[in-house]
């Protein structure tokens, strides 16, 4: 219930009982106010080093979160939950610390008064006259395993303070003249009872519902309460939170922008009460409408609100008669299907706060004084031509004026011209002049209809070009969240892709966006990011590695490292974070509701993508590792039979070479020799066509591209393979003066032997092989026929395949000569078809593209 009362003497003593159990138990913050009783309890609990930290030239001392999760003890104490971190700390407040030590696994004892619970901040307040600058959300407590109220009667605790062992000195002296007095004492005492009730009950609730078969008893309520920039939203937060939670039903708190033109302070103000019903466990919600009843009202039915909690607005008769009364009385003339909670204000705000919320922020200076040239011009034109239209008309030249001012300016403005332009019609155009008395009624009605009629339209007009701003900016964000997503789903190069986002979200939110994108290894590497200025700084780089380690919102405008001049958004796909989002503002102003919901929209699309992209790619790469594996094994059964046979029939021809009888006969000699030469070419070019599929694989092999005679590539294929081609014939038609091919004579040649050994090796002996050359303007082309059986028509699309080879052909063949075939003539920009003849056999045609012909100098030797 407050302090003194034990709570870090309990801890400390519960610590050592769990040491006694054999638990890794670390300390790491206790304060304890020089008590001899409480130190002595942390003999024999390992203490962590407090971290040092420079502010303003003074050292001070904060835990140490990076060595305790370095250390990864089983528990670890952590005195003074609510207490404020020191400028320059990872986190602005001890319980952020604590809450990152239970994400990691770690549990933690903590201590805390019942004044720092942020549900029970007011009525400790107005209880006991104290302001409460330090509180902790409910959400932290409702996480606790356990609550263990430490509890003395409030005699015993004022005895304790007499005794010095709370306060020394004139600090005991303040607190018994303030805070400790028995009447407050009890009132806390209650509270701190309360709400350890309220756990208990509703840790009870949980284990019925959980022993009972059936599901229990579910709440069908449902909270809303209306947040502003105004400081009393606070009070109407906590209210609905602790209603939500005597209900168990859930809350939500919504925002309606109503175009104001917010200052700093007031994104402030704003921002921390958005954050406050984040913290308290609500969903927060924002909507654009220039009518904050309709907003409330319409959202209040889309999510079956059952209870809306609103505070009591300030009355404006003059505006209210123009809205059909105060927001509260809108409410409560639609609000049928729900009821309307109103909550008081404990203290009016001072006139300088309430002229804040009630004047809107841009009917500035330069505003009014545009009113007042206005006026004058006006009033110099009318003056001019008065004798002409009269004074009655003078009117309608102020109004006017009324409505173009409404174009530009606001409400305030806007009543100053009306009220303005009113008077001096008055003063120097209606009669009689230069007094503010009209002699006749019905210029009495005339003015006071002017001016009505100018209030009226004016506002309007205002009202008009309000919303129409609204929706101009409400298009601007749909259309650049339109433009990102087309972007990403565009499938260009993802680095450019990113480029571009980044571009257009700057422009919308004001600032500068740069998108990281996360390494293979699933690292944010340094060397990846594009060349910004925030790139190079240590520090600025350390917030954006946090983010991305914890998974959550780090730096600027942000509860974790605020003090960096970035803000930097985890991009958390479904499994894994794929990179980061950066954010560096234009201007030091806060960042509005609807720009902060963009940036996260934005974030939660760019994680979709990308990771999308990186399982696609890791999909592909699993589909490639795949497809190797399954050519592995081909290889393994293709190639063994086909490097086996030769390596066999080499191993017996040298043996046999090695018996004498052999060699002295010549003619078994020569045979054995022609025998071993034609394996061994046979084992070459297995191995040449295995090689060279796999440089053509890789990319590695590159073409040495030249100018050559087609007569010369076949001469060449046919006579390196004279052997395999002896029982058959070759005829080659090549007409006269035929066009010279730009090609790489090694691998086309290859390309053409690889064509012919298999036209012999699927063709009867004693057959005609066929090789045709033709060209035209365009390409030349090479054919290649036989006359054996052909190929089976549902082979044909698979005959260019790695390791293909036609169903029920003969053993021998490794199934890559035609796959290295068609490989080369691609790298030479051709194409390589195969077709059946109609009266059988098989034609391969090669087509390359007839480039323009090299100078040949003249072989006739004339000059």
């Amino acid at each position: 219930m407050a302090a003194g009362v034990g709570k870090t003497y309990a801890m400390l003593k519960a610590a050592q009982d769990r040491l006694t159990e054999g638990i890794d138990v670390v300390v790491g913050t206790v304060d304890t106010h020089a008590r001899l009783e409480t130190e002595a309890l942390l003999t024999g609990l390992p203490i962590i080093p407090r971290k040092k930290i420079d502010y303003r030239r003074t050292a001070f001392e904060e835990m140490d979160i990076d060595v305790i999760l370095a250390r990864r003890p089983r528990l670890v104490l952590v005195d003074e939950l609510a207490h404020t971190n020191i400028p320059g700390s990872r986190h602005p407040k001890r319980w952020h610390d604590v809450i990152e030590l239970l994400d990691a696994g770690i549990d933690v004892y903590t201590t805390i008064n019942v004044q720092h619970i942020e549900s029970r901040k007011e009525s400790v307040e107005s209880i006991t006259g104290v302001r409460i600058r330090e509180t902790v959300p409910d959400s932290i407590l409702e996480r606790a395993s356990q609550i263990v109220l430490i509890d003395i009667t409030p005699a015993e605790l004022l005895k304790r303070l007499t005794d010095g062992k709370v306060y020394l000195g004139d600090m005991a002296e303040s607190a018994a003249r303030n805070f400790f007095q028995e009447d407050r004492l009890t009132a806390l005492r209650e509270i701190a009872l309360r709400l350890t009730a309220e756990k208990v009950d509703d840790e009870l609730q949980g284990m019925i519902t959980i022993r009972t078969s059936d599901a229990g008893w579910k709440s069908t309520e449902r909270l809303m309460v209306a947040v502003s920039h105004s400081p009393f939203s606070e009070g109407l937060i906590r209210a609905t939170r602790r209603l939500a939670y005597g209900l168990g039903a859930p809350w939500i708190g919504v925002y309606v922008d109503t175009g104001l033109v917010l200052s700093n302070q007031d994104r402030a103000c704003l921002a921390k009460n958005l954050s406050l019903v984040r913290e308290l466990g609500g969903e927060v919600l924002s909507t654009a409408d220039t009518d904050i009843a309709q907003a409330l009202d319409r959202i209040a039915r889309q999510r079956d609100v059952t209870q809306l909690v609103v505070g009591r607005p300030t009355r404006r008769w003059f505006s209210d008669a123009f809205r059909g009364g105060t927001v509260l009385d809108r409410l409560v003339r639609s609000s049928s299907g729900y009821d309307v909670h109103v909550l008081r204000q404990d203290a009016k705000p001072p006139s300088k706060a309430r002229r804040q919320y009630r004047v809107e922020g841009e009917s500035a200076g330069m505003a009014y004084g545009s009113v007042l040239l206005a006026t004058i011009v006006v009033m110099i034109l009318s003056t001019l031509v008065l004798p002409v239209i009269g004074y009655r008309a003078v009117g309608f030249l102020f109004l006017l004026m009324i409505l173009g001012l409404g174009s530009f300016v606001s409400i305030g403005p806007i009543m100053v011209a009306a009220v303005l332009s009113t008077l001096i019609w008055d003063y120097f155009f209606i009669p009689p002049y230069g007094t503010i008395l009209i002699s006749a009624p019905e210029d009495i009605a005339m003015c006071v209809a002017y001016l009505m009629t100018a209030v009226t339209t004016g506002t309007l007009t205002y009202r008009i070009r309000k919303r129409e701003r609204m929706l101009r900016l409400r298009e601007e964000r749909t259309r650049a969240l339109y433009e990102i997503v087309q972007l990403m789903a565009a499938g260009r190069d993802k680095t450019a892709i990113m480029t571009e986002v980044a571009g257009k979200l700057g422009a919308v939110v004001n600032g500068e966006c740069s998108v990281v994108p996360s390494s293979a290894d699933g690292r944010l590497e340094r060397r990846t990011l594009p060349s910004r200025p925030w790139c190079t700084d240590d520090k600025e780089w350390a917030v954006a590695q946090w983010a991305f380690e914890h998974r959550q919102a780090a730096g600027w405008s942000t509860d974790t490292l605020p003090s960096a001049a970035g803000m930097y958004i985890p991009l958390k796909g479904t499994a894994e974070t794929v990179g980061i989002l950066a954010f560096h503002p234009d201007t030091a102003k806060r960042l509005l509701q609807e720009e902060d919901n963009l940036l996260a929209t934005v974030a939660r699309q760019l994680a979709m993508s990308m990771e999308r992209e990186l399982l696609q790619e890791r999909a592909r790469q699993a589909e490639r590792l795949a497809e190797s594996e399954r050519l592995y094994q081909t290889i393994l059964n293709s190639i063994s039979h086909e490097i086996r046979t030769p390596l066999t029939a080499i191993i017996g021809s040298a043996t046999a070479l090695q018996d004498n009888g052999i060699i002295a006969n010549v003619e078994n000699r020569d045979k054995l020799l022609r025998e071993l030469t034609g394996n061994a070419e046979r084992l070459n070019r297995v191995v040449s066509n295995l090689l060279d599929m796999s440089r053509l694989s890789s990319g590695v092999l590159s073409l040495k591209r030249d100018w050559h005679d087609i007569n010369d590539l076949i001469a060449r294929a046919v006579g390196q393979h004279r052997d395999a081609l002896a029982n058959h014939t070759i005829v080659a038609r090549v007409p006269q003066k035929f066009p010279f091919v730009y090609v790489d004579f090694g691998l086309f040649e290859q390309a053409i032997s690889n064509l012919l050994i298999n036209a012999a090796a699927y063709t009867p002996p004693s057959t005609t092989i066929e090789i045709e050359a033709r060209a035209d303007d365009n390409a030349i082309t090479l054919t290649i026929s036989d006359n054996g059986p052909g190929i089976p028509s549902d082979s044909l699309p698979h005959l260019f395949d790695k390791f293909y080879r036609v169903p029920g052909t003969p053993a021998g063949g490794t199934g890559i000569g035609l796959a290295i075939t068609r490989a080369v003539i691609e790298a030479h920009e051709g194409a390589i078809t195969v077709d059946n003849r109609p009266g059988g056999g098989a034609v391969f045609a090669i087509r390359l593209p007839n480039k323009q012909q090299p100078d040949v100098p003249d072989d006739s030797g004339g000059q």
